[in-house]
């Protein structure tokens, strides 16, 4: 059997009171269940979980991810974050292994922000929504409806957590008009999801690149896109100039 990598996350956890609970205790104790649930004996990866930008401007989470590491209970750490300013923090922590950004055609800005810091100081890149909550698979039309259960229908414009994460903070109507737009670009050959992942994969910076997928069928068809030729430069070139010229102005929430 293939070895597995077990990433996981830690970090926002409410008490009796409703409040969020942040301690040295509880990142142990999460962690320790983690490791129950799983059956392991040590994890991977553990990642703090879109954490309030104070907290880690402070640093002491990282202290305490150092010390679990320091226990043998994680190998690495790292931290997924919701904006640049939050991930530039993150960077600046000694150790971190890994930083979980939203990237993709619709949010370029970590392009000029934060790779080459990342790459200069061999931080791994892991991207989530590459497809901008399914917009750039390309499927999706306006009369189509989500279940109750799922954030593209809760929180679509922000109703429920930060507005950014949902169809990359582009509302979902305007979405669709760049989709018809952003269409036209794909090459032959490749259907606009196979596009939307190798752009990404095309930056050396990116480590690994997480898509959703609703059906099985669906996680061979997003890895298939690593095994593609690299994006013509000219194609790059037109898929910024679209990005600054046709979304950026549309990105509302957390960047």
């Amino acid at each position: 059997a293939p070895e597995s990598f077990i990433a996981t996350k830690l970090g926002r956890f409410e008490g009796p009171d409703g409040l969020d609970k942040f301690s040295f205790n509880d990142f142990r104790r999460f962690t320790e269940n983690s490791l129950k649930r799983l059956g392991v004996e040590v994890l991977d990866l553990t990642q703090l979980h879109c954490f309030p930008t104070g907290l880690m401007k402070k640093g002491e989470v990282f202290d305490w991810l150092r010390k679990l590491k320091q226990e043998g209970k994680i190998r690495s750490f790292g931290a997924s974050v919701e904006s640049v300013e939050e991930a530039e923090l993150c960077l600046e922590q000694e150790g971190l292994d890994s930083l979980q950004i939203i990237f993709s055609i619709f949010r370029q800005k970590p392009i000029t922000s934060i790779f080459d810091q990342a790459r200069d100081k061999g931080v791994a890149l892991i991207i989530r929504l590459p497809l901008a909550s399914g917009l750039l698979a390309g499927r999706m039309h306006a009369g189509m409806s989500f279940p109750e259960s799922d954030h593209r229908h809760f929180n679509s414009d922000g109703q429920c957590f930060n507005v950014g994460e949902t169809f990359a903070g582009i509302p979902f109507k305007t979405g669709l008009e760049l989709l018809d737009e952003l269409k036209t670009l794909v090459p032959g050959g490749l259907n606009l999801a196979q596009m939307a992942l190798r752009w990404i994969l095309d930056y050396d910076a990116v480590t690994v690149v997480i898509p959703g997928s609703k059906t099985p069928g669906q996680v061979p068809e997003n890895a298939s896109a690593s095994q593609l030729a690299p994006l013509p430069e000219a194609l790059h070139e037109q898929l910024n100039r679209f990005y600054h010229e046709r979304v950026a102005r549309h990105i509302r929430g957390k960047y």
